[in-house]
């Protein structure tokens, strides 16, 4: 029997087959960081949006603490420097 060449749609149809085909887990990456560090618990302490946050929190601390020892006179500053990062981080973040 004579074997034909293959047509132009079945090889079509093949790179078609081949496209649709699934990559195996196994052949995936994982995700590495532009450093060439792999995501973890110090790279979320490095972030900027936890850093702003954790100013944040001392801020509301020290403006309590101030507040409850010394009273709203002494307190202002800390409280308009709070009100004034929380706009900011309203802004930017």
């Amino acid at each position: 029997m004579e074997q034909h060449p293959p047509s132009v749609d079945q090889e079509r149809l093949a790179r078609v087959r081949q496209a649709r085909q699934v990559i195996a887990g196994g052949d995936l990456l994982s995700p590495v960081q532009p450093g060439g560090r792999r995501g973890g618990a110090r790279d979320l302490l490095e972030s900027a949006e936890i850093r702003y946050f954790l100013v944040l929190a001392v801020l509301v601390l020290l403006s309590a603490i101030v507040w409850a020892i010394w009273g709203t006179g002494f307190a202002t500053p800390f409280l308009l420097i709070l009100a004034l990062a929380l706009l900011l981080a309203w802004f930017i973040l």
